[in-house]
């Protein structure tokens, strides 16, 4: 190969090289600067996705617990319709009681369905004042028992799931038992190799675990709300109990409430 050509070849591979590590260089990154908008805005649409599935899933409780309440209620007004002749005392103890848990619910009904942070206190609060009206209303027939130490009642716990537990409870549980029935709810701290959690159980000694019991709507919305909030962290468990009766079990993250 001649001189020139050769030196021509060597100038044509210097700026080549020139220009790929000064202009392709210097283009390298802007490229990198806009991969990271570009995954900057893939993760505000994540979360943007993610907190539109929470509100969904909050507002599909809401409307459930809407759709229950009217029901809970004219059964309520007519027993006491049916009391107010056989027996006004414990009418009168029905209606006090239908007073105090309205108190107890109604606020908590408007707000936690969308905010969201409540207490397992709250939460008890209302479970207890609902118990306390269907013992009213069952007499003899329904004794209850709420076994959850005073450190663990300031943890968060989300609105609405423990409620539909407890209803559940007397709806399939002690109502169509003719026997005598007990509702207990209880609660502990457990260890997990993921961290501490949170285990809440609604357990009753009535009818017993039936075909479909665990494929109703109920219970559907809470694990989907459970798997919203904290994805694999949570569960919901419903499993007959060896004595007899259905053990139903939310276990969740333990976190203290905002």
């Amino acid at each position: 190969m001649p001189a020139h050509v050769s030196e021509v070849a060597t100038n044509l591979i210097v700026a080549f090289s020139t220009y790929f590590l000064f202009g392709g260089g210097l283009a390298v990154r802007p490229y990198f600067s806009e991969a990271q908008r570009w995954f900057a805005y893939r993760e505000r649409s994540d979360m943007e996705a993610l907190r539109k599935q929470k509100q969904e899933s909050d507002m599909q409780l809401a409307i459930l617990q809407a759709q229950v309440e009217p029901h809970f209620l004219f059964n309520t007004l007519a027993s006491v319709r049916s009391l107010i002749k056989s027996d006004p005392p414990r009418a009168a103890t029905t209606i006090e009681a239908l007073v105090n848990h309205l108190r107890a619910t109604m606020p908590k009904v408007r707000y936690d369905a969308t905010l969201g942070p409540s207490t397992l206190a709250e939460q008890l609060d209302i479970c207890s004042s609902y118990l306390e009206l269907m013992r009213v209303r069952m007499g003899e027939r329904l004794t209850t028992l709420v076994d959850v130490p005073q450190a663990l009642r300031a943890l968060a716990f989300p609105p609405l799931m423990l409620i539909s537990l407890v209803e559940n409870a007397v709806k399939h549980g002690a109502e169509p038992n003719p026997g005598p029935t007990c509702i207990g709810i209880q609660a502990s701290v457990q260890q997990q190799q993921g961290g501490d959690v949170l285990q809440v159980v609604v357990e009753d000694d009535g009818a017993g675990l039936r075909p479909g019991m665990g494929d109703g709507t109920g219970l559907a919305n809470i694990r989907s709300q459970l798997r919203t909030r904290f994805g694999e962290r949570a569960s919901l468990v419903l499993e007959a109990r060896s004595g007899g009766g259905v053990r139903a079990v939310i276990t969740l993250p333990r976190e203290r409430a905002a």
